[in-house]
């Protein structure tokens, strides 16, 4: 593994499909630039007045842009537009390029004011219902998902709708109706899903965020195969109205971007929480980090890159303690059993529907629910709460963050973990989610951020996991850690 120094910042390395290995040197800390609209390079240029400016590559800085009259909000927006249309079809990440209404301005003193976003396909915004990685429309009985209202009412702008493994069911971004998505980070590389839209749009700078959902690592997954960060809330901080439901008990509503601070501007909006200058977890303050490198009976065990990485991000944020979760196993299994059963209970139609059938990837997930003894079911949803409690009176009390992998030996190839594929390794495909589900079934925050690069310059993440009500502490220390990334490939 290469050293997480700063000053190693040029070695995360981007590919196009189109292009040669692209290096570049801008500071240390900076983050990826969105690619341009048109012409070479990555500048791009909106008319403000008889001035050209630089569109900035973050929310804050496009806030600033405009506070300070060095880009138009008009300008601004059909860049994005025609950005977020030109880049969708190279990088087979969108379902729908949502139409851009010149004439509905935001009112420039909101607080997403300008900011492009767009949407997993499995909520529902004005005018359309999602598709949820199929051909035709699903209803949710909501007009506009409460998520997609709250950015609305706050300025943001929704560019289109993008692709996701049928009615979220896949670790991958692997869907038959649906061209393969293809990895910023290296078109070898395998997308993680359900959420792969998302991770590809935010990665190859087609938007400053996007809404995925997060059923057993459906947001935290793709984000790490594509080296952005991914937030999931807990169960409670967004409201799931409008949001096509695959396990109700486990989903939720999580956002990814291209860095903390542009996922808490997004988070509190959807959250209808109030910004506050107010910080979490003060900066360079010590916390009491938990690492956990093992687990029983791994579908594949931690690799010495991603313990090194993971070291060294826990390191950086205070006193570490190495912790085992012996209970692993079973919260891995209670989340399983009941993402089988209710997914069974939402496709019980479908199931038995020949004439629109479901994907492979969907019935593997919702025929085991439908056998499945009840009181089973039972047992795993009466025994959560006690679960959840007991790892918050002992690891919590002692520890303010757990830092786990999201994927245990860094981002395999495509061929790995396609199904059709001569290369397929089923132990690949299980490894992607082997660390992420429990934290659904416990009702718990986390947040996938990249703190490392292995040898083929693919993203190596951590997860920090929080007691509830933590994801503006958890995005703080996101922040600390974040791996220094420099590049982006151009559409």
């Amino acid at each position: 593994m290469q050293p997480l120094t700063p000053a190693r910042a040029n070695v995360w390395r981007r590919r196009s499909p189109s292009c040669s290995l692209r290096r570049a040197s801008p500071p240390a800390r900076s983050r990826p630039r969105l690619p341009p609209v048109s012409g070479n390079g990555w500048r791009r240029r909106c008319r403000a007045g008889a001035d050209v400016a630089t569109l900035p590559d973050s929310v804050a800085g496009l806030r600033a842009a405009l506070r300070e009259g060095t880009v138009s909000l008009p300008a601004a927006l059909d860049a994005q537009h025609r950005r977020f249309r030109d880049g969708a079809a190279r990088y087979g990440c969108a379902t729908d390029v949502l139409a851009h209404d010149a004439s509905r301005l935001s009112d420039p003193t909101l607080p997403l004011a300008g900011v492009g976003v767009a949407y997993k396909d499995i909520v529902a915004v004005a005018g359309r219902q999602p598709r949820c990685g199929t051909p035709w429309a699903q209803d949710t009985g909501v007009a506009e998902a409460t998520a997609v209202q709250r950015l609305r009412m706050a300025g943001a702008h929704g560019l289109g709708m993008l692709a996701m493994a049928e009615f979220a069911c896949g670790a991958t971004g692997e869907n038959p109706h649906l061209p393969r998505p293809i990895n910023p980070v290296d078109p070898a590389a395998a997308v993680g899903g359900s959420s792969s839209g998302s991770a590809v749009a935010v990665a190859a700078g087609l938007c400053y965020g996007a809404l995925g959902t997060d059923t057993a690592g459906s947001v935290r997954i793709p984000a790490a195969t594509c080296g952005v960060l991914g937030l999931k809330p807990g169960p409670e901080a967004i409201d799931a109205a409008g949001v096509f439901p695959l396990s109700p008990s486990l989903d939720t509503v999580g956002v990814l971007a291209h860095s903390a601070e542009d996922a808490r501007a997004l988070f509190l909006v959807m959250a209808g929480q109030r910004e506050t200058s107010a910080s979490p977890t003060p900066a360079g303050a010590a916390v009491r980090v938990a690492l956990c490198l093992e687990r029983p009976n791994p579908v594949r065990p931690v690799n010495d890159d991603m313990r090194a990485a993971l070291q060294q991000a826990a390191g950086r944020l205070g006193r570490v303690e190495t912790v085992a979760l012996p209970d692993l196993p079973e919260w891995v299994r209670c989340a399983d059993l009941l993402l089988n059963v209710e997914a069974a209970r939402v496709h019980a139609d479908r199931l038995r529907d020949d004439t629109r059938p479901l994907a492979p990837g969907t019935r593997a997930v919702a025929v085991p629910g439908s056998i499945l003894p009840g009181a089973w079911y039972r047992a795993a949803l009466e025994a959560r709460a006690g679960h959840r409690q007991r790892l918050l009176d002992t690891l919590f009390a002692a520890h303010d963050v757990l830092v786990t992998p999201v994927l245990p030996d860094g981002v395999p190839d495509w061929s790995e973990v396609h199904t059709a594929s001569p290369g397929f390794q089923a132990r690949a495909l299980l490894a992607l989610f082997s660390w992420t589900a429990f934290v659904n079934y416990l009702g718990l925050p986390a947040v996938s951020v990249p703190v490392g690069v292995d040898a083929r310059g693919r993203p190596l993440s951590a997860q920090l996991i929080g007691a509830p009500a933590s994801e503006l502490a958890l995005l703080a220390l996101a922040a600390r850690v974040a791996w220094p990334r420099t590049g982006t490939p151009t559409p």
